[in-house]
């Protein structure tokens, strides 16, 4: 809504016009579809790998194996989040300090790969 949030608006008026709405509203389609999750498993239901572009079979398993370390690292910290997250001296700290690493947990991130 270009009368309310708009990327800019001609100078001396109050809202965007009608092409910045347009030009807004097809970045939001463009950039609203679903992603895969960051954290995966290698031939999984969210295994983004075949994004890796491979000229050979010996190439493919390098990029695999790529992926499975950096994967493993992924679990590695998520547990490590979810652990401090759960733990009870991040619930006794006061406020604003108490909330866990939900955010930026990679357990619950997923990958940018619309555009």
């Amino acid at each position: 809504d270009v009368s309310f949030a708009a990327f800019s608006w001609p100078k001396g008026r109050l809202s965007g016009t009608k092409q910045l709405a347009m030009r807004q509203a097809t970045l939001m389609c463009l950039t609203s579809s679903t992603t895969p999750y960051l954290l995966a498993t290698l031939g999984g239901p969210n295994d983004w790998s075949y994004l890796f572009p491979a000229t050979s079979a010996a190439q493919r398993a390098v990029l695999a194996e790529v992926f499975a370390k950096f994967q493993a690292s992924l679990h590695v910290l998520s547990d490590e989040l979810d652990e401090y997250s759960a733990s009870v001296e991040v619930a006794a700290r006061s406020f604003p300090d108490n909330f866990g690493m939900w955010v930026t947990n990679p357990r619950y991130m997923r990958t940018a790969v619309d555009i």
